[in-house]
């Protein structure tokens, strides 16, 4: 008896011992598969700012689009306006607003750059001009409330104003919130309530009942239908601007405004910070202005990030909130969408024409060199001057700043889908595979110099994201 008592000890010493070894060989194997996996991320993060760089220089250059696919689409601007050799546009045709796809050392790397010129600039609720912030905040309140319409995780209009308001007051009574107050350069010591978020993720730390957590993130709703993240639609990133403070004229953001000077400052922006604050009323332009500092008379500011959004590639749900459609044509918004998915005539066709992420072919289609093309909507003559004067100080056709997100994925199942498999299997391993998976976001500033110089400045270098984002796109396919 007292023998197998001992044999029963021996046996559960020794399962113990190898369940303890297997776990740690479990544990050092995953260790392993993320430092491949952060050494991955690395190499395709500084790739993709070269080819920012790439496609700047090549604009900067006069050669009128991206140096690959895009580059047979010439400029739509029409004379005296914005399009181009000397301002050429962004657009959805640009290599760099295709996603990628790759394998690197057995991981699966997908690469999806999104332009924060598309968003809207909640920054610009904060303008000392009384009209043009309440303006601001109804822009601000309708897009949170079409970000997601047609979707079980819809918000209402109720709902949407009181997630507006809560920003709003966040960055206006700074000093009383849970989350504590950063010291930034930018900051008012006169006026310590105004603190501008330098991540929309801050707003997580509000009433939970309000911010719930899914605000902040890509999935898909019981429908099985794609439900974006906030941050697709706004961003506290696109209105960037280096200011002669006397101290070095450090870089930061007006509110959501046009910023003042040329934005040819030699001080280059502090890479540790995503924004930094320049207080309106000093020196910034309002949004709604005709002819916003930085730009000539209908021309674009290139080598700025000004806050006005990118006409070429804001969803819908941005664009159709920048003015109640009691002052628009019907179906205005409608066309200039339809417009921008029209193939274009003028490319010549391909023999071997470029594929995208699923292998499929790449059809060119037409964009806005300029926002003086809006003249060729149907309906754009019908605006009041008023309105259209006030399209033009929203809107322009070039983006400086960009987030890019780099998915690093290593299946663990014993199925894996092959890379030029159809695009409906490769999303469905995706979204049910097993795996591990890791995904990075980063923030960085392409600046333009007068001398065509670019400079890509980091604003957030390296940040991992709980979820995987999808592309916002103008027609969704319902079995995206």
């Amino acid at each position: 008896m007292l023998s197998l008592l001992v044999l029963f000890v021996l046996i559960l010493i020794v399962s113990q011992i190898s369940y303890s070894a297997k776990t740690d060989a479990r544990v050092s194997r995953n260790e392993d598969v993320l430092i491949a996996m952060d050494l991955a991320i690395e190499s395709v993060l500084l790739q993709a700012y070269e080819d920012l760089r790439a496609d700047a220089e090549a604009d900067a250059a006069g050669g009128g689009g991206d140096a690959g696919l895009a580059a047979a689409a010439p400029p739509q601007g029409g004379e005296g306006g914005e399009g181009g050799a000397d301002s050429p546009a962004d657009s959805r045709e640009d290599e760099w607003s295709r996603p990628q796809r790759t394998e690197m050392n057995d991981l699966q790397i997908r690469v999806l750059i999104q332009d924060e010129d598309s968003k809207f600039n909640i920054l610009s609720i904060l303008t000392e001009n009384e009209d043009e912030a309440e303006k601001a905040f109804e822009r601000l309140v309708r897009v949170i409330e079409y970000s997601r319409a047609g979707t079980k995780a819809e918000i209402v209009g109720g709902d949407a104003r009181r997630i507006a308001t809560a920003m709003l007051e966040f960055m206006n009574r700074r000093q009383d919130q849970f989350l504590p107050r950063p010291e930034l350069m930018s900051d008012d010591e006169d006026n310590l309530d105004l603190g501008l978020p330098l991540t929309l993720r801050e707003f997580i730390s509000l009433d939970p009942d309000v911010f719930t957590s899914d605000l902040f993130r890509d999935f898909r709703d019981e429908d099985d239908k794609i439900v974006h993240s906030l941050g697709s639609f706004l961003t506290v990133s696109s209105s960037l601007s280096e200011e002669g403070s006397g101290e070095g004229g450090e870089a930061g953001p007006a509110p959501g405004a046009p910023p003042a000077g040329d934005g040819n400052a030699d001080e280059p922006a502090d890479d540790d910070s995503e924004s930094r604050a320049e207080p309106s009323g000093q020196g910034a332009q309002t949004p709604g202005s005709t002819n916003p500092s930085g730009a000539g008379p209908g021309g674009e500011g290139g080598d700025t990030a000004d806050g006005r959004i990118n006409l070429n590639t804001a969803p819908p749900a941005v664009l159709k909130a920048l003015l109640e459609d009691r002052n628009l044509p019907y179906r205005f918004w409608d066309e200039v969408i339809e417009y921008r998915n029209e193939p274009d005539d003028e490319v010549e066709e391909n023999d071997d024409p470029p594929l995208d992420e699923y292998g499929e072919e790449i059809t060119v289609n037409q964009y806005f060199g300029s926002v003086d093309d809006l003249a060729e909507i149907d309906g754009w003559n019908e605006i009041e001057p008023e309105d259209q004067a006030q399209l033009r100080g929203l809107l322009k056709a070039q983006s400086s700043v960009f987030t890019i997100f780099v998915t690093a994925r290593r299946p663990t199942g014993e199925e894996r889908i092959a890379p030029d498999s159809r695009r409906e299997d490769i999303e469905r391993e995706e979204a049910e595979g097993q795996g591990l998976v890791r995904t990075v976001r980063s923030v960085v500033w392409r600046k333009v110099g007068g001398d065509g110089k670019v400079e890509i400045i980091p604003l957030i270098r390296w940040e991992v994201i709980d979820y995987v984002p999808y592309e916002v796109r103008d027609y969704p396919e319902e079995d995206r």
